[in-house]
């Protein structure tokens, strides 16, 4: 099953009343939009009074949680291969400016196609270009285990 992310919600920023907003947590990055279309991301959001003087047009809700990946695919030679990695936002403004609302499945995507590759072309880091990074990318390959060796 797919987790949705790392673009989780959009809102519009409504003026009235001013301080109502959209309340920070860890792992979670605010990203607004202002009325001509320019992203920021103040760490801890902006104030009631910044969101009055600002008036952004738009915030998202960008996941900064890390996630581990596990993709299991059929390899170049025919060969099964368990392909791991650690996916993380790095930049939640180019995730927003991207729309990267399956950047996940994305990166879920990426190790399944790094399978068909050969080994020494298997990098142990990929930056997706919108802002996300996935490290630690390990291949193990899989052998096909019979019953009797499952039960022990």
């Amino acid at each position: 099953m797919d987790t949705p992310g790392p673009l989780l919600f959009v809102e519009e920023v409504r003026r009235f009343p001013p301080w109502h907003r959209q309340q920070t947590r860890p792992g979670l990055a605010l990203v607004y939009e202002s009325a001509s279309g320019q992203l920021s991301a103040p760490v801890g959001g902006y104030t009631a009074g910044e969101l009055w003087w600002r008036h952004p047009r738009r915030v998202y809700g960008v996941d900064l949680t890390r996630q581990r990946l596990q993709v299991t695919a059929a390899g170049a030679g025919g060969e099964r291969v368990r392909i791991t990695g650690v996916a993380r936002v790095h930049d939640p403004v180019a995730v927003v400016a991207a729309r990267s609302v399956d950047g996940w499945r994305d990166c879920r995507d990426h190790l399944t196609g790094l399978a068909e590759r050969p080994p020494d072309e298997r990098g142990a880091t990929w930056d997706s270009g919108d802002g996300i990074l996935v490290t630690g990318i390990e291949t193990v390959p899989v052998r096909d285990e019979s019953p009797a060796e499952v039960e022990r």
